[in-house]
């Protein structure tokens, strides 16, 4: 077996002749001596051979982790030589030595980016014993490589959809309007999501309809109309682009909005309620009434102990308001937890029936806004689909940017949420290749 041949092929290299080696245990750190003949040296610019040896050349390039050896280095010895058509001295062509990172091997720029998909420039470093400035150009460098061969799987499963927008920056104006003016505004991102593979298809500033828009057009006219249903939080400006762009999709709207908007409502009756009871000093409803017990009011099915459950059972007695408060509630979550279509309407029917009964003008209010959106409602019972996935990617999201210590550049940061979160990375786009040379020119 021709060994000289062998570690070439696996860094990537031409024909090099392997002289020597040097590895010191105490650091794990291999040294590699080789050679690069005259007679397989070919011109660096037309790819021509040299024919007129001019002089040699020294050159270390960091290549990837080998055997037990964590650092290595090659020592490469390389000739420069006359170019029949360039008509002058040229080096030879290295392919295999990245042409931007000129000290480093293809091969161990495209471990360490593979890694980074992963992690962050800080553990890699640790990693692969490098200066984690150096692996951040790396990244950034690979990200935007990467960006020419994106492209959405042809297979994509596009008929469940949804959208949100994630937190990017909070900046302070240089100069306000006034003295009552915001000081601050806030940046975000928004981003849609294919639930049927937990991946964020593209991504664009701002939280508004042209925001969504923009993301939406990485998708073609067919794959808009196969959106069956899309899920979004009640952003009218959401709900505006896909009833513009998607013809065939429902509009689902959010459980977990609609539950938060049901819970700000009953809170604001419990501070109702304990404002009264300070003013009669009935001392027994001000302590169940209180802000940290409100949870044991709105919790959907709380756990509690025998004698807890009977002072609940007496604020009830008490306090009628409360009492309707909580049975709306309650009864709220039993008709979004229907899953036959038929019986959740019925049931619906009978909750704006309670709410009416009940004459509270807070939860009036929270029924007009069920009846805006009691078709998007009923797309959900159909779909049974939420903002879930959603949220958790921007949870995802917002991981990557306290680990990065927060991000000033949108362009990166976007790219960084579709490596970690979309199709940015080396399990969906093929570039193996990029072991072996990166083609020219450069992006």
């Amino acid at each position: 077996m021709d060994f000289n041949r062998l570690i070439s092929e696996a860094i990537g290299a031409q024909d090099l002749i392997f002289n020597d080696y040097k590895f010191h245990k105490n650091n794990q750190e291999l040294h590699l001596n080789a050679t690069l003949p005259f007679k397989k040296a070919i011109c660096s610019k037309c790819n021509c051979e040299l024919y007129q040896f001019h002089q040699w050349h020294s050159k270390t390039i960091r290549l990837p982790q080998m055997f037990m050896a964590q650092v290595v280095y090659l020592n490469l010895k390389f000739p420069r030589g006359k170019c029949y058509f360039c008509e002058r001295v040229m080096p030879p062509q290295l392919s295999f030595v990245h042409p931007i990172f000129k000290t480093l091997s293809c091969s161990f720029v495209e471990k360490a980016g593979r890694i980074m998909e992963e992690t962050t420039c800080a553990a890699t470093a640790r990693l692969l014993k490098i200066d984690r400035k150096h692996l951040w150009k790396i990244d950034q460098w690979r990200m935007k490589y990467l960006n020419q061969f994106l492209a959405l799987p042809e297979d994509l499963d596009v008929s469940k959809m949804s959208a949100d927008e994630v937190h990017f920056l909070t900046k302070r104006y240089k100069k306000r309007e006034g003295p009552f003016s915001p000081k601050y505004y806030i940046q975000y991102i928004t981003s849609p999501v294919c639930t049927a593979h937990s991946k964020v298809l593209s991504t664009a500033m701002g939280r508004s309809s042209v925001s969504l828009a923009k993301c939406l057009n990485v998708l073609s006219e067919e794959k808009l109309q196969e959106i069956q249903f899309f899920a979004i939080d009640m952003h009218q400006e959401f709900f505006n682009t896909v009833k513009r762009k998607c013809h065939n999709a429902e509009i689902a709207v959010d459980r977990f909005h609609l539950i938060q908007s049901l819970m700000e409502t009953f809170n604001k009756l419990r501070i109702d309620e304990f404002k009264k009871a300070k003013k009669k000093k009935d001392e027994f409803q001000i302590g169940m009434l209180t802000a940290k017990r409100r949870f044991i009011l709105m919790e959907k099915s709380p756990v509690l102990s025998t004698e807890e459950d009977n002072m609940l059972g007496k604020l009830k007695m008490l306090n009628t308001n409360i009492n309707a408060g909580m049975l709306i509630v309650d009864y709220f979550h039993r008709v979004l937890d229907q899953k036959n279509y038929s019986k959740f309407q019925s049931m619906l029917k009978e909750w704006f029936g309670i709410v009416k009964t009940a004459k509270l003008d807070l939860f009036d209010k929270f029924a007009k806004k069920v009846q805006k959106y009691k078709t998007n409602i009923e797309a959900y019972i159909k779909s049974d689909l939420t903002t879930a996935i959603s949220e958790g990617l921007n949870n995802k999201i917002k991981v990557v940017k306290r680990v990065g210590y927060n991000y000033r550049n949108p362009e990166s940061f976007q790219n960084k949420i579709l490596q970690r979160c979309g199709f940015l990375n080396s399990a969906d786009i093929d570039c193996d290749f990029l072991f072996w040379h990166v083609p020219n020119p450069q992006v």
